[in-house]
């Protein structure tokens, strides 16, 4: 390879890397209170969602997980914590017993609400990051659910 198709090949790689990480910058363009409205806007929807709302039925304080799961994607989002709460997606997902299948309704509710409050470009953004999260949350499911 020459010179010429190296600087091409390292400059793909360094545009993916930066694409893939374009997530880190979204708490910058959006700021706390549109992360917050998102999240907000998403959990009513969860609350009457017909295949998810029933996993969510144990939740007391609606206000309280829209402030914390605000909080975690702010933080996920490249904000800084404002709150001392640790996160466990994953934990928590096993503890409502979601089923692994239902992790798709749970992807495309978010998608949904998602370009409903966004410009698409950071929508876009915003949906791999969460689509990442909800596989790894997917495989985890699968492999408490076997064991």
């Amino acid at each position: 390879m020459n010179d010429s198709s190296e600087n091409k090949e390292s400059d793909k790689r360094a545009g993916e890397i930066n694409a893939d990480r374009a997530y880190r910058e979204l708490h910058l363009t959006l700021g706390k209170e549109t992360i917050q409205q998102v999240v907000s806007s998403f959990y009513d929807l969860i609350k009457v969602h017909p295949t998810l709302g029933g996993y969510f039925s144990e939740v007391k304080d609606w206000d309280e997980l829209k402030q914390r799961i605000g909080h975690f994607w702010w933080i996920d989002l490249g904000g800084k914590r404002y709150r001392e709460d640790i996160y466990n997606p994953h934990a928590v997902h096993r503890y409502l017993k979601i089923p692994p299948s239902l992790v798709d309704d749970w992807v495309a509710l978010f998608s949904r609400n998602l370009y409903e409050h966004l410009p698409k470009k950071y929508a876009d953004i915003w949906l791999v990051r969460a689509t990442k999260m909800a596989e790894w949350i997917r495989t985890d499911l699968q492999q408490h659910q076997e064991s």
